[in-house]
């Protein structure tokens, strides 16, 4: 089921408060930085085998991108390698949202 590994801004914040969260950003570098969730790390998604290297199998691991697919997908992938990794719901587009 997909959206077990689904959370929402609510709840990554309220994780950022009790644990260790890291909050990464998989959009493209250029797109990071004309903006981003602050905090959040840029490693951009690829079908590479070097995105996986990036990270460690401990903690908690969020994924973001524009609205959530490339987050999903790169989730997904994470998972089924072993990672503690989730996506977060409506990405960059949905905490801008959340902030006006």
């Amino acid at each position: 089921m997909m959206y077990r590994y689904v959370i929402t801004l609510g709840e990554l914040k309220r994780l950022q408060k009790s644990e260790s969260v890291v909050l990464v950003d998989v959009r493209k570098k250029e797109i990071y930085n004309a903006g981003h969730i602050p905090g959040a790390i840029s490693i951009p998604y690829s079908e590479e085998q070097g995105f996986l290297d990036s990270f460690q199998k401990t903690g908690t691991i969020i994924l973001c991108c524009d609205r959530g697919n490339l987050s999903m997908r790169a989730t997904m992938r994470m998972r089924k390698a072993g990672y503690p990794a989730y996506s977060l719901a409506g990405g960059y587009e949905g905490y801008r949202r959340f902030q006006k």
